[in-house]
């Protein structure tokens, strides 16, 4: 492959202008082929290869690759109007660099297609953090408002407590006092049963006293009744 110095692609630029300048009118001393890669020179009579070279700017190291690009063998034997065929230096750097230029494009548009997913990654992110910070608002502001109140809800839970221990303390109280109703109503079932089993023996005993006195009676009028009969009679 041939190798140039970095200046020599302007160089062959200018020699390039330089020959279309002077060949306006008349015969051009090398022609372009159609792609622009390859300049066409027909030597002319003194014409070495290695002056054909250094015309072109190639250095001395790239005159071998340059006369087997050509097909030269003995550098002596070449004649005028042997048909050169030089590399477009210029047009070869111009290729890599429009080359590097379209690499270099595709990278900055997949950098700018990277950007833009970023950027609609940080807008999705930011809507999030938005939305995020605004439920955190209003639940600051629900907490702020519940701390607002809750004096209020400790007065009331405070009131209800003791609402519900006042309800249990007279609960109990009644509870207590209806066992002690009961008790107490147990206790006079029993004293009314008791005194009524008292009553009704001495009822039975009362009963029992007067059958005893009537058999007594009966007796007594068994037994006096014809003795006052014999007396009266006697009389």
């Amino acid at each position: 492959m041939l190798r140039s110095h970095p200046s020599r692609p302007l160089l062959v630029a200018a020699i390039v202008f330089a020959a279309t300048a002077l060949s306006a009118g008349a015969e051009p001393l090398f022609t372009l082929s159609d792609d622009g890669r390859t300049f066409l020179y027909r030597a002319r009579p003194g014409d070495h290869p290695a002056l054909v070279a250094e015309m072109f700017g190639i250095p001395p190291r790239d005159v071998p690759s340059f006369l087997a690009a050509n097909g030269i063998t003995d550098p002596t034997r070449v004649g005028a109007g042997f048909a050169y065929r030089i590399p477009n230096q210029a047009a070869r750097v111009l290729a890599e660099r429009g080359a590097t230029l379209e690499n270099e494009n595709a990278s900055l548009r997949r950098t700018l297609e990277e950007e833009r997913r970023r950027t609609q990654t940080l807008a999705a992110s930011a809507d999030e953090a938005r939305a995020t910070a605004t439920q955190a608002e209003r639940r600051a502001t629900q907490l702020e408002r519940l701390d607002r109140l809750w004096p209020w809800a400790r007065l009331t839970l405070a009131i209800l407590v003791l609402a519900i221990v006042a309800a249990g303390y007279t609960a109990f109280a009644a509870i207590r006092r209806h066992a002690q109703a009961d008790r107490w109503a147990h206790a006079l079932a029993r004293e009314l049963e008791e005194k009524r089993k008292a009553a009704l023996g001495e009822r039975q005993e009362s009963g029992r006293r007067i059958l005893d006195l009537e058999t007594r009676i009966r007796t007594l009028e068994a037994q006096l009744g014809p003795r006052v009969v014999v007396s009266g009679r006697g009389s």
